[in-house]
């Protein structure tokens, strides 16, 4: 049997890219080794981050999508990613963490004699399950020592393990053990402990039952597949004839230009790839400049102005940039708790020009103040942030006013928690000090209608608005004027929830009243789509700056 090497890379869903780089390169002190695009959809970043050359199992990568929802940690899943370091390092983490304002869990002890482990546990802005593990076999891991404030001594060291959820163990484990070549080197209740090789780290893997806890769901903050590494070509082809002959269904070998990859799902829903060692990340980019530039797969090359166009900006974090970053996050941003919502507020970032909008991010239900704070650094970044959590609850999940039945609004509540918002703005203008008549109101679904019900029943109360998937099932009154005001509402075709038809009634009514009406229509439902986004972001740059 033909046996992979250990982990080759893990690849997660994140929201707001630059937060993603400004986490991982920058508190975590990861190279970003290479900017490009997922190939299965080019208008989305894939940001690859690592050691020094990007070396296998050092590999963590993302697919950041602007406005995407978060995901549920459960069975089917690499749950949570492991970092290895050198045992003396677990100090400076924990001091790095607090001063960026990562709450973590430890420092715990694992293990006895040369298996002992020292591990903090947090999560990444996006919610994603990581741990920083002090291992003495580390110091045979690479380090990358170019990270701001980060000396090499005390760097990461690519990983230390994943742990993999699943409903039941025994399928999955067969696969482990005579699919692929894993041993089983301890067992602790649920959970087992597999290796390869001398099982240092990076070669090292748990597997938990998870039996009854619930099926994972995927989104920012999750594990979209764990890749094992294999030697080249005719290793990854003979390892795929093993997958094939333990009836599982493996793809045939992918082009990915910096490795080769072969996917399958495991019996336990888990998504496993195979990569290649070679050819490597500097096959396009020189060692010294690694991530860079973007770089895009061949057949995109053609599209680059469109696609460069599509994704949003981004910058590498720099010592000027960390600094201010701890030292904003260790002051806090100040956010009210009087205000009548719970909520977060960034202040505008030092360099925003003057007279830029303040963004009112209003989540669709099942979100929270969380949840948009991608897209409006995406829409509009540096601008200042107030982003509230709605207050009704409906079977546990935020919304803004009540409703009767899917699609049927509660116009009483409607009316009160509409004024109750508006509120809640003029007091957030109060206390943080920006311009009430200088507010974009930015909502998707629930939020948007919201937003809608405001432009609707009232004059001057934004200056412009970007309604995402808004619904319209009732007959408004004539509303006042909004002589002045601009409105951009993004609509889905196939949306079925928030049906064309009652957006182009909306952007009817709101022109009527005199607002000037940018109506987007997508092919896709009720969902944010990055030509959406695109959009959104042109639309902006003719909005008038006061």
């Amino acid at each position: 049997m033909t046996s992979v090497l250990g982990i080759h890379h893990v690849t997660a869903i994140a929201s707001d890219p630059q937060r993603n780089i400004d986490f991982y390169a920058g508190v975590l002190g990861m190279r970003l080794v290479k900017r490009t695009v997922n190939f299965d959809d080019p208008q989305t970043y894939h940001f690859y981050y690592g050691d020094e050359t990007g070396s296998p199992g050092s590999i963590l990568t993302f697919f950041p999508m602007p406005g995407a929802r978060r995901g549920r940690v459960g069975s089917g899943q690499v749950a949570v990613t492991s970092f290895a370091v050198q045992p003396h390092a677990i100090a400076f983490w924990i001091d790095r963490l607090l001063q960026a304002g990562v709450a973590c869990r430890g420092p715990e002890k694992r293990g006895s004699g040369a298996e002992l482990e020292t591990t903090l546990s947090f999560k990444d802005p996006d919610g994603l399950l990581l741990e920083i593990v002090g291992h003495a076999g580390a110091v045979a891991r690479s380090a990358w020592g170019g990270a701001p404030g980060i000396a090499q001594d005390v760097a990461l060291r690519g990983f230390h393990s994943v742990s993999m959820w699943v409903e039941a163990a025994d399928t999955s484990e067969r696969v482990l053990t005579q699919t692929l070549g894993w041993r089983l080197v301890s067992e602790d209740g649920a959970s087992k402990r597999f290796a390869i090789g001398d099982g240092g780290p990076g070669l090292r893997m748990e597997l938990r039952a998870i039996g009854g806890f619930g099926h994972g769901l995927g989104g920012a903050g999750t594990v979209h597949h764990v890749a094992w590494c294999v030697a080249d070509d005719d290793a990854e082809m003979q390892v795929r004839e093993q997958v094939i002959a333990a009836g599982l269904h493996p793809t045939t070998p992918v082009d990915r230009n910096y490795f080769h990859s072969v996917y399958f799902r495991e019996p336990g829903g888990v998504l496993f790839e195979l990569a290649t060692i070679p050819p490597g990340f500097a096959i396009d980019e020189d060692a010294a400049h690694l991530g860079e530039a973007l770089k895009l797969p061949p057949q995109y090359e053609n599209e680059r102005a469109a696609i460069e166009r599509a994704l949003p900006p981004i910058h590498r974090p720099g010592e000027a940039s960390l600094a201010r970053q701890f030292a904003d996050t260790a002051a806090g941003e100040g956010e009210d708790p009087t205000l009548g919502f719970l909520h977060r507020w960034i202040k505008a970032a030092p360099e925003t020009s003057p007279g830029t909008p303040t963004l009112l991010l209003l989540h669709g239900t099942g979100g929270d103040e969380e949840d948009l704070l991608p897209l409006g650094r995406a829409l509009w970044p540096g601008a200042a942030l107030l982003s509230p959590r709605g207050n009704v609850m409906e079977r546990g999940a935020p919304r803004f006013f009540k409703r009767l039945r899917e699609g049927v609004f509660d116009l009483d509540d409607l009316a009160v928690r509409s004024v109750e918002l508006a509120a809640f703005v003029d007091d957030a203008a109060r206390a943080y000090g920006f311009e009430r008549g200088n507010v974009i109101a930015v909502g998707f679904s629930n939020g948007a209608n919201i937003a809608a019900n405001l432009l609707l029943t009232r004059s001057g109360v934004f200056k412009g608005a970007i309604l995402l998937s808004p619904m319209l099932p009732f007959e408004p009154a004539p509303p006042p004027t909004q002589a002045g005001a601009h409105v951009f509402i993004g609509a889905g075709r196939a949306d079925a929830t928030a049906p064309l038809a009652q957006a182009e009634h909306l952007a009817e009514l709101l022109r009527g009243a005199g607002a000037q009406v940018t109506l987007f229509a997508h092919d896709s439902g009720h969902t944010l789509t990055p030509q959406e986004l695109a959009a959104a972001r042109d639309w902006l740059d003719t909005f008038p700056r006061s």
